[in-house]
C-alpha cells in the first residue's frame, strides 16, 4: 500500500536524515533502518492515523538523533572513542560514559 501524505513523507525524510547523520560510517545500518521503517509504515498505514504515524516517526527520529552515540575502536590503544555531537548536547541530558567495570559496579548498587 502506498502512503500519500506530505506530513508522513516529511517525517520519514527527517528520520532518514537522522539515520544518515548518526550512522554515517555504516551504510548497511542506514539501508536496513530505512527499509524496515518503510516496510513498517506501509504495514501500519491502514491501522493508524496520519498523526499517529507522524508521531511515531518523530519519536524514532529523536531516539536516533539524541540517544544513540556511535563509537570507534582505536586499534593502537584498544580503547573506544565516543562520537558525541552537538545534537547529543543540545537536549541538556547528561551523557554518562562509564567503563564496563563502572557500569557493572553501578548496576549492582
Amino acid at each position: 500500500m502506498a502512503i500519500r501524505s506530505l506530513r508522513i513523507a516529511s517525517a520519514y525524510r527527517d528520520f532518514c536524515r537522522a539515520v544518515q547523520a548518526t550512522f554515517a560510517n555504516d551504510a548497511s545500518a542506514q539501508r536496513q533502518l530505512r527499509a524496515e521503517t518503510a516496510r513498517t509504515l506501509r504495514k501500519h498505514a491502514a491501522l493508524m492515523s496520519e498523526g499517529d504515524l507522524v508521531k511515531d516517526l518523530k519519536s524514532g527520529t529523536d531516539m536516533i538523533k539524541y540517544e544513540i552515540v556511535q563509537a570507534s575502536l582505536n586499534a593502537e590503544t584498544s580503547n573506544y572513542r565516543a562520537h558525541v555531537n552537538q545534537d547529543h548536547l543540545s537536549r541538556g541530558d547528561v551523557l554518562d560514559l562509564l567503563t564496563p567495570e563502572e557500569a557493572m559496579k553501578n548496576r549492582g548498587s
